[in-house]
């Protein structure tokens, strides 16, 4: 009886290795695994930041939004989002925002993917909105669009 549970255990333990091992082979074919966003990381653009980790990353999320990019994976426990749909860029390319909590009060982001164009138009958008949300820079002025041109009149519309 002693030998069966033994045996029974020992299966049930290398059962849950293979599992694993199907479960990432699984998202790789589906197109969720975030491994070669993970193996990049080493060449990630990073910046760290004097705030907690649930700031940065609500702060970063509330940015990729306002930027109207797809977040195509979120896991804010393990720390990182994927995301997709940033502009001249192939709509599938995938960056990874990693969060490394350093201490209480300070946080690592890195910005990652394998394609060098979409990381570093992303690493830049994300750190100037983060800079922005921060306080650590002024908000940008309003765009030329939204401004009147030198010289021309501005009316008010009568009620």
């Amino acid at each position: 009886m002693r030998f069966i549970l033994i045996i029974t255990i020992i299966f049930l333990c290398s059962s849950c290795v293979v599992w694993d091992n199907t479960l990432e082979v699984g998202k790789t074919i589906w197109g969720s695994s975030t491994r070669a966003l993970e193996k990049a990381r080493d060449k990630a653009m990073t910046k760290t930041y004097d705030k907690s980790y649930w700031d940065c990353v609500r702060s970063a999320i509330t940015v990729v939004n306002n930027k109207h990019w797809v977040i195509f994976k979120k896991d804010e426990i393990k720390g990182y989002l994927v995301i997709m749909g940033v502009k001249g860029n192939v709509n599938t390319t995938e960056i990874g925002i990693f969060f490394d909590e350093l201490s209480d009060a300070q946080t690592r982001i890195e910005i990652s993917s394998l394609s060098t164009s979409a990381k570093r138009k992303v690493a830049k958008a994300l750190f100037h909105g983060l800079d922005i949300a921060f306080g650590y820079i002024p908000p940008d002025p309003p765009e030329a669009a939204e401004l009147p041109k030198t010289g021309q009149k501005t009316t008010t519309p009568v009620l």
